[in-house]
């Protein structure tokens, strides 16, 4: 074998030898870029996952920046609403306060207007007291004078009870009177004569009636006397009721069956009423 030959062998053994090397550093090289790539894929893929979860959360964040930012808002225009109430508020109350400040002035006024005239009334008081304690010392002698006024009406009471038997005593000597003449055969006055009005002097009847009505306050009285019980105008009676002498009364017109009366000059003791009693003495009924 040449030389030449040896040569090209030695140099296909080495380039045999370098291109075994070259594809086993290539296969190597190759082998790791592979799992280079692969490594890559993966951080890649955790990348994204994470970005993926970080865009959810920026997301997450954005919508609760737009929820914070509305409910700022509205918070905001809530907070100016609350403000202009407040301020209308305020002012209402300035008002308010004003209107108590004026109320207060005039309440303090009427204290004053009320204890002025409780002072007046005060001095009123004790005026009215010592007036009372006069009264009170006037009312204690009156109550004397009453009393000895009664003491005098009792002896009144009593001298009319005298009187009462006088007439009584009289009415019996007038009877007897009468009895007499009737008996003498004395002329009695006509028809005629007795249908006159006769004179104060001349004595009523021994006859009892009663008051059916009174009129004008007891200035006139009607009586259940008249004509046929001998009752003429001018004659004068007496009026009471049972246990109570009231006063004389004077007849001022007659009808058959009744008769008008009034007071004589000197009132009644008391005010006439319909059932009081009236004859020519309070002896006739004591009933």
């Amino acid at each position: 074998m040449t030389t030449t030959a040896k040569i090209l062998v030695v140099l296909n053994l080495l380039l045999g030898v370098l291109f075994l090397g070259f594809s086993a550093a290539s296969f190597n090289a190759r082998l790791g870029l592979q799992s280079r790539i692969t490594t890559l894929e993966k951080e890649k893929k955790t990348a994204d996952d994470k970005a993926a979860v970080e865009q959810q959360q920026n997301n997450k964040l954005t919508n609760d920046a737009s929820t914070l930012t509305n409910n700022f808002n509205l918070l905001k225009k809530q907070n100016e609403e609350e403000k202009k109430q407040a301020a209308n508020q305020i002012q209402n109350l300035g008002d308010e306060a004003s209107n108590y400040r004026k109320q207060a002035d005039v309440t303090t006024q009427r204290i004053k207007q009320v204890a002025d005239e409780m002072t007046q009334r005060k001095e009123e008081i004790d005026q009215a007291r010592k007036q009372n304690q006069d009264l009170v010392s006037k009312n204690v002698q009156a109550s004397n004078e009453l009393s000895k006024s009664r003491d005098e009406i009792q002896e009144l009471k009593n001298q009319v009870e005298r009187l009462n038997d006088k007439l009584r005593i009289a009415e019996d000597k007038h009877r007897k009177l009468l009895n007499y003449l009737t008996i003498v055969k004395f002329n009695l006055p006509s028809p005629e004569e007795l249908d006159n009005p006769v004179s104060e002097l001349t004595p009523p009847p021994a006859v009892e009636g009663v008051v059916s009505e009174v009129r004008d306050g007891g200035k006139i009285m009607e009586i259940t006397l008249g004509e046929n019980d001998g009752m003429r105008p001018g004659h004068r009676l007496v009026l009471w009721r049972p246990g109570k002498y009231l006063g004389e009364v004077q007849v001022i017109y007659t009808t058959p069956d009744k008769a008008v009366i009034r007071p004589v000059e000197a009132p009644l003791t008391a005010p006439p009423a319909k059932g009081d009693r009236v004859g020519s003495s309070t002896m006739l009924n004591r009933g």
